[in-house]
């Protein structure tokens, strides 16, 4: 009995403690109780006009290339020329030992001698036995031998100038010319080395001014651009107005696409297997190869190029900087601040870029973005949809204005003249363009290239009184003076 009078007062006494507890709870102060406004940075959107682009990658390309070979079999004996060196067409490059080709010339050269002499012989039988026929003393068999033989000795030395053509090309082909302009490659062979005819690479050399980007752009792009050319008035394809892309490189790290070029070719199919059409972009690669005042060229074949294809005419668009782009699931989204700094999201579609700032329209028709509107670009993660929050403007640091910065319509580069050497020690001259018609040459003119080495030519015959069977006059002999 004592020990339920004892936990009946203990539960007494518990009740009591609690309901002096409830009793003494302040009440909370109505500045807590009101929901915190979020702290964000805003910015407006800026307004700007210029088309939209497609960025895509190239390669940079040479307009001609040409691998040296030799059009004959023998050994080397000379290199005319330093690796990398920029060269002319028609400068020497190598010479192959000539001595049998000038051997079988001159083996040419005199069986046309002997065949000239068998043919003298044969025209005075032949009009001595026409004579002798007509009178009865020599027989009618005898004459005509006589006659076929003239005709066989016409065809034999036929054969011989033939011959003695393709003798007279071996000595040519001894030695080698550049046939273009541009930047020679390494020497693949030293002197002494036996060179087979039409397969044995001795080099290379690639133009250089002009120089060519190729890229690929898919098909609904093509048709982009297509379209777009023809909305523009131009004609179908390429039209007469020149589409003008813009070309950077690898160190081209902001995107300023610093060279521009004009579309000069597009493919005429479309590749099955990637769906893509190539287009060539064609660039102005100037450069100068004076030893005293030495610049090199810019572009390179093979190096990486990075190209802006315009897609669609220029029109104002509104760019926020990229920060203030949010993702909700698949869909971009910014939070814009109201007039009573009420945020609300708004999906938009993102699209052209300029450095750090990137343009955006709304989905929503009926609640277009204006470049009034307040754009959230710090504290996004603290913004809710129709909740309150304490906007105050971005510093400059954060929006990055530097690299807002609106391209001009893009143009084709100037040309400009090249300059390379005429010769390996000689003065440097002006190489036009490919674009600008070649000047005529004023008070001075340039020194001329280096004549072809001197040939052995063949000592002239006198031929004997034309036959009708009787073949052309007869090439010269080797070792004599011209005729006068």
């Amino acid at each position: 009995m004592l020990r339920g009078s004892l936990t009946a007062a203990l539960m007494a006494f518990s009740f009591a403690c609690s309901g002096c507890q409830t009793q003494s709870k302040p009440a909370p102060p109505a500045e807590v109780a009101a929901e915190q406004a979020a702290e964000v940075m805003v910015t407006t959107p800026r307004q700007a006009e210029i088309p939209e682009y497609l960025e895509v990658t190239g390669r940079i390309d040479a307009e001609r290339v040409v691998d040296i070979r030799s059009r004959i079999t023998g050994y080397l004996t000379k290199v005319a020329f330093q690796d990398g060196q920029f060269v002319n067409a028609g400068d020497p490059l190598y010479e192959i030992d000539d001595r049998p080709s000038r051997a079988q010339l001159a083996e040419a050269a005199g069986t046309i001698e002997r065949l000239l002499g068998e043919q003298q012989f044969l025209q005075v039988q032949v009009e001595r036995y026409e004579k002798l026929v007509g009178k009865g003393a020599a027989a009618q068999q005898d004459f005509d031998s006589y006659k076929a033989k003239l005709v066989e000795n016409a065809g034999a030395l036929a054969t011989a100038r033939a011959q003695h053509q393709a003798a007279t090309l071996n000595v040519e082909f001894c030695s080698i010319a550049a046939p273009i302009s541009g930047q020679i490659g390494r020497t693949q062979l030293q002197v002494g080395n036996l060179i087979n005819q039409d397969t044995t690479t001795l080099t290379t050399i690639m133009s250089v001014d002009p120089i060519f980007v190729y890229f690929n752009v898919d098909e609904p792009t093509f048709l982009r651009v297509m379209n777009n050319a023809r909305g523009s008035g131009r004609e179908k394809g390429l039209g007469v107005k020149e589409t003008v892309i813009e070309v950077g490189l690898v160190d081209d790290t902001e995107r300023t696409y610093p060279h521009s070029s004009r579309v000069d070719f597009l493919n005429n199919q479309v590749d099955t297997k990637t769906a893509t059409i190539t287009m060539r972009g064609r660039l102005e690669n100037p450069y100068s190869a004076d030893p005293a005042d030495p610049i090199p060229p810019l572009f390179r074949p093979g190096m990486f190029a990075r190209v802006r294809l315009p897609l669609s005419d220029a029109e104002e668009r509104l760019f926020v900087p990229e920060v203030a782009i949010g993702s909700n699931q698949d869909r971009k989204i910014v939070w814009v601040v109201g007039e009573d700094d009420v945020v609300s999201a708004r999906e938009i579609t993102v699209g052209q870029k300029l450095g750090t700032w990137i343009a955006i329209e709304a989905n929503d028709a009926a609640s277009p973005i204006s470049e009034n509107d307040r754009i959230v670009v710090r504290g996004l993660q603290r913004c809710r949809d129709g909740k309150p929050v304490a906007p105050s403007p971005a510093d400059e640091a954060l929006l990055d204005l530097v690299t807002f910065v609106v391209p001009t319509p893009a143009e084709p580069t100037v040309p400009t003249a090249t300059t390379v050497p005429t010769a390996t020690t000689g003065p440097a001259v002006a190489k036009p363009s490919h674009d600008e018609p070649t000047p005529q040459p004023a008070a001075e003119e340039p020194d001329p290239a280096p004549a072809p080495p001197e040939l052995i030519a063949p000592e002239p015959i006198a031929p004997e009184p034309a036959a009708p069977p009787v073949a052309p006059e007869p090439l010269p002999v080797p070792g004599s003076d011209p005729p006068p």
